[in-house]
Protein backbone atom coordinates (compact mmCIF):
# COMPACT_ATOMS: atom_id res chain seq x y z
CA UNK A 1 0.00 0.00 0.00
CA UNK A 2 0.59 3.78 -0.57
CA UNK A 3 0.42 6.47 1.26
CA UNK A 4 -1.92 9.47 -1.09
CA UNK A 5 -3.63 12.77 0.05
CA UNK A 6 -6.48 13.96 -1.68
CA UNK A 7 -6.60 17.36 -2.68
CA UNK A 8 -9.72 17.86 -0.20
CA UNK A 9 -7.08 16.79 2.86
CA UNK A 10 -8.08 13.58 2.63
CA UNK A 11 -5.22 10.86 3.62
CA UNK A 12 -5.95 7.02 2.61
CA UNK A 13 -3.59 4.19 1.28
CA UNK A 14 -3.98 2.78 -1.70
CA UNK A 15 -3.03 -0.97 -3.16
CA UNK A 16 -0.26 -0.01 -6.31
CA UNK A 17 -1.74 -3.04 -8.15
CA UNK A 18 -5.18 -1.40 -8.37
CA UNK A 19 -4.25 2.11 -10.01
CA UNK A 20 -5.20 1.40 -13.68
CA UNK A 21 -3.31 4.86 -14.65
CA UNK A 22 -1.98 8.08 -13.23
CA UNK A 23 -2.58 11.34 -15.29
CA UNK A 24 -0.96 14.47 -15.11
CA UNK A 25 -2.18 17.78 -16.59
CA UNK A 26 -1.70 20.22 -13.80
CA UNK A 27 -3.22 18.22 -11.21
CA UNK A 28 -1.79 14.23 -10.31
CA UNK A 29 -4.99 12.28 -11.07
CA UNK A 30 -4.90 8.70 -10.09
CA UNK A 31 -7.58 6.29 -12.02
CA UNK A 32 -8.49 2.96 -10.13
CA UNK A 33 -9.23 -0.39 -12.18
CA UNK A 34 -12.74 0.27 -11.02
CA UNK A 35 -12.74 3.95 -12.66
CA UNK A 36 -12.73 5.62 -9.05
CA UNK A 37 -10.77 9.02 -9.49
CA UNK A 38 -8.67 10.45 -7.01
CA UNK A 39 -6.92 14.15 -7.39
CA UNK A 40 -3.97 14.20 -4.99
CA UNK A 41 -1.49 16.45 -3.67
CA UNK A 42 1.05 14.16 -4.61
CA UNK A 43 3.89 14.63 -7.43
CA UNK A 44 3.32 12.58 -10.49
CA UNK A 45 6.97 11.91 -9.74
CA UNK A 46 7.16 11.52 -6.37
CA UNK A 47 4.16 8.84 -6.50
CA UNK A 48 5.90 6.74 -9.36
CA UNK A 49 8.37 6.68 -7.37
CA UNK A 50 6.28 5.54 -4.43
CA UNK A 51 5.09 2.46 -6.59
CA UNK A 52 8.50 1.56 -7.65
CA UNK A 53 9.23 1.12 -3.98
CA UNK A 54 6.20 -0.90 -3.36
CA UNK A 55 6.90 -3.52 -6.00
CA UNK A 56 10.68 -3.33 -5.78
CA UNK A 57 9.70 -3.92 -1.92
CA UNK A 58 7.23 -7.20 -2.82
CA UNK A 59 10.12 -8.54 -5.28
CA UNK A 60 12.53 -8.36 -2.68
CA UNK A 61 9.94 -10.17 0.00
CA UNK A 62 9.20 -13.04 -2.38
CA UNK A 63 12.58 -13.61 -3.23
CA UNK A 64 13.05 -14.70 0.51
CA UNK A 65 9.98 -17.22 0.53
CA UNK A 66 10.66 -20.81 -0.21
CA UNK A 67 7.47 -22.79 -1.82
CA UNK A 68 5.70 -19.91 -0.19
CA UNK A 69 7.18 -20.15 3.22
CA UNK A 70 9.70 -17.66 4.85
CA UNK A 71 13.29 -19.04 4.42
CA UNK A 72 14.92 -20.21 7.32
CA UNK A 73 18.50 -19.56 8.37
CA UNK A 74 20.85 -21.62 7.00
CA UNK A 75 22.40 -21.85 10.76
CA UNK A 76 18.88 -23.06 12.13
CA UNK A 77 18.17 -25.36 9.24
CA UNK A 78 21.16 -27.26 9.53
CA UNK A 79 21.00 -27.31 13.62
CA UNK A 80 17.15 -28.74 13.64
CA UNK A 81 18.58 -31.49 11.08
CA UNK A 82 21.43 -32.39 13.36
CA UNK A 83 19.32 -32.51 16.32
CA UNK A 84 20.92 -29.47 18.32
CA UNK A 85 18.33 -27.29 18.98
CA UNK A 86 16.00 -27.83 21.80
CA UNK A 87 12.31 -27.57 21.33
CA UNK A 88 9.85 -26.29 23.71
CA UNK A 89 6.76 -27.63 24.50
CA UNK A 90 3.35 -25.12 25.51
Amino acid sequence: MIAVTCRNGEHFAVDPDNIERIEHHGDTVVVLTDGTHFVVETEFEELLRSISRHRAGALAARSRLVNGYAATPTATRLARRAGSLATTAD
